[in-house]
């Protein structure tokens, strides 16, 4: 789990704070059971070879009070995913309201809540938009780590230990139930147990922050193998919205021309 940690529609504004799954060096030695490294890898290969797919996240997070207190909120996100070079994700909750569109050249975020979007070019596969990204923008984008390619490499990349903790259930599924260990956080996974490893629970802890806040995910009404038009990648905008720059949320408004014939 590394720095891109992710949510694809927070790719303006992160949440959470800085949700940065950064942790140790690559000179420290990781040390995963055999077994969590079984089923981690089997989950990662499963997605990556899945050519269509779509999910549903209900995600909870704590947000900590100056007084100590955490406050629990939530969003809701839906996820849509063509490879090698197609997203699109809805997002709205008590932190989020939002469309996320990517098209294999372009990556457009439409704010619902303030009524403006903001385009920006990108290269032409999922890998390479989450990276530049991050790497043009430092946004992290929540859940992103599914999305790779290689999801394996990316969810252990600085992790520093794994442990398979046993059989557990999500809601009726049985699940895998892993454990890593970071330098600055600990995260967990339940991977379903049946023919589908798909992932079904994620959690985060943040221990090096006060109070170790955490953030946990559940996977729903996974479909691996939906039929997804083009037009849901493309972004149409419609009447009322304001452009702005990609990551300056009070830029000057700029018109939206209306397309010949509408």
């Amino acid at each position: 789990m590394n720095r891109r940690m992710s949510a694809i529609g927070l790719a303006v504004v992160a949440v959470l704070g800085a949700v940065v799954l950064a942790g140790g060096s690559p000179q420290e030695v990781t040390k995963i059971e055999p077994k969590a490294d079984q089923y981690l890898k089997a989950m990662s290969s499963y997605l990556a070879g899945l050519k269509t797919y779509s999910f549903q996240v209900e995600e909870f997070f704590d947000e900590v009070q100056d007084d100590g207190q955490k406050i629990q909120l939530s969003n809701q996100r839906q996820m849509s995913v063509s490879r090698p070079d197609k997203v699109f994700a809805e997002d709205e909750g008590d932190t989020a309201n939002s469309l996320f569109y990517f098209n294999g050249k372009t990556v457009t975020v439409f704010d619902r809540g303030q009524k403006t979007y903001a385009t920006e070019k990108v290269p032409g596969t999922i890998d390479a938009m989450l990276d530049d990204l991050h790497d043009r923008f430092d946004t992290h984008q929540t859940l992103a780590d599914f999305l790779f390619a290689d999801p394996y490499k990316v969810l252990t990349e600085n992790v520093q230990s794994g442990t398979y903790v046993g059989l557990h259930y999500v809601g009726k599924v049985k699940c895998h139930h892993l454990a890593f260990q970071q330098r600055i956080l600990d995260w967990q996974i339940w991977i379903d147990a049946g023919d589908q490893p798909l992932p079904r629970k994620f959690l985060i802890t943040f221990k090096h922050q006060a109070d170790e806040p955490q953030y946990t995910a559940l996977f729903r009404h996974w479909d691996v193998n939906p039929k997804l038009s083009g037009d849901l990648f493309q972004f149409h905008p419609p009447e009322g919205i304001r452009k702005v720059d990609f990551m300056n949320r009070h830029a000057a408004p700029q018109p939206v021309k209306k397309a010949a014939g509408k």
